[in-house]
């Protein structure tokens, strides 16, 4: 559901620290450059409900990590504004509630021999999960010129990082 990326750099704490030399002067990204670790954003004024936000890593090879990268690299993973991460959470819980509630009152139903109607709440919670889980990908293909747009921020201060002055070309990767 999040989408991720790797992006392969000989020195990946220098990307973090050329974010955060591009990150002043943009137009529609900010963002906040911690030590390992950077949060992109989009600006308020450009922001809307579906605005992603980039968390992006400088991974560097540990022998003594199993899951420690092979190589150095940044990994990127894009995500939803906590705030909207959370309400979607308390609607999958809400959800659940729902549907367990109905189970239950209808396997109650059952068992005194009544028409079990309440069991329809199971379906039914299952269908707004899907409906919810669906609204998601609805959202990314919203978002998708502003993960771009936080992905170019990266692959720029990457080049900048690597000694490569311009801007990048295409910024796919």
């Amino acid at each position: 559901m999040r989408p991720v990326f790797v992006l392969p750099h000989p020195r990946p704490a220098a990307v973090l620290e050329a974010l955060a030399e591009v990150l002043p002067g943009h137009l529609h990204c900010e963002g906040t450059v911690l030590r390992g670790h950077a949060i992109l954003r989009i600006v308020p004024a450009h922001r809307h409900f579906w605005s992603p936000q980039l968390v992006v890593h400088a991974q560097l090879p540990d022998p003594t990590d199993e899951y420690a990268p092979e190589e150095p690299r940044i990994l990127g993973r894009f995500a939803p504004h906590p705030h909207v991460w959370t309400l979607f959470m308390a609607i999958y819980g809400l959800i659940a509630i729902g549907g367990t509630a109905g189970a239950m009152w209808g396997l109650s139903q059952w068992t005194l021999g009544m028409s079990p109607w309440a069991l329809w709440a199971v379906p039914a919670a299952v269908f707004l999960a899907a409906f919810v889980y669906g609204s998601v990908f609805i959202g990314q293909g919203l978002g998708a010129e502003q993960m771009y747009e936080l992905r170019s921020v990266v692959d720029r201060a990457a080049e900048r990082a690597a000694g490569v002055n311009g801007e990048v070309e295409d910024g796919q990767g």
